[in-house]
């Protein structure tokens, strides 16, 4: 994780006043720096779609940087609630920039219409959005498949936040395993809440949580660095996510 600042509160009301009255280089730089820690959370939230961590870290940077000379004290509107729907913005106007050069295979463009129809069909039949293990039973086709599928064509939003993860796959963001709802991120009311439920894990679970959800391992790595069973690790995984989306 990069070094940031750890300005207080009422040192970062005061720099923003004071960019307001006068702004100066220095002040937007020291705003700037303490504030990339939510560049460097949303950048995890989406990475693992086809785009570097690091690339979407910049993006965010870079928005962050503009959205300080944007943002006007005299409105109400709380700093981190101004800037963070702005970096989010720009990474997600990134993602779609980057969609119109990219062209789906074809299989792909077939197996995501398959799963629009299957999703509309078992939304009838359930009564809420599908997850993504009923969507491959319904198609037949593995978990990782429709995942990639998803991701390819942007549509992750058709799935329940609802799936638990299978296997030693990839932790996608942590929100959507505990039924949060993405605009929480504009917020960062969120943020608040995981940490107030992860404080209500044992050791071993916050280890298992942190180790999947912030800094992006394995399954299988998680295991090795804690000295147990994948199946351990699933497990008590799967119990933690539980018991934190109960808090939240």
């Amino acid at each position: 994780m990069r070094n940031r600042s750890q300005a207080a509160p009422q040192d970062i009301e005061r720099l923003i006043a004071d960019y307001a009255c006068a702004p100066t280089p220095e002040i937007r730089e020291q705003l700037v720096v303490a504030h990339l820690y939510i560049a460097e959370i949303i950048a995890r939230k989406f990475s693992g779609r086809g785009v570097d961590y690091d690339d979407l870290y910049q993006v965010a940077a870079l928005a962050l940087f503009k959205a300080v000379d944007r943002f006007d004290p005299t409105r109400g509107i709380k700093f981190v609630s101004f800037v963070t729907p702005t970096m989010v913005g720009e990474v997600k106007n990134y993602f779609r920039d980057r969609s119109r050069t990219i062209r789906m295979p074809r299989k792909g463009t077939a197996l995501l219409r398959q799963i629009e129809q299957a999703k509309e069909a078992l939304q009838q039949k359930l009564h809420r959005m599908p997850r993504v293990d009923e969507l491959a039973e319904a198609l037949g086709v593995p978990e990782d498949e429709i995942l990639e599928a998803l991701e390819t064509g942007g549509a992750l939003n058709v799935v329940s936040l609802d799936y638990t993860p299978q296997g030693d796959d990839e932790a996608a963001p942590l929100d959507n395993y505990l039924g949060m709802e993405e605009s929480g991120y504009n917020t960062f009311e969120n943020i608040d809440a995981v940490r107030r439920a992860m404080a209500l894990l044992d050791d071993r679970q916050k280890d298992i949580i942190r180790m999947r959800y912030f800094e992006n391992m394995s399954q299988r790595e998680v295991a090795e660095e804690l000295g147990i069973s994948q199946m351990t690790v699933s497990r008590e995984e799967r119990k933690a996510l539980e018991a934190m989306r109960k808090q939240i």
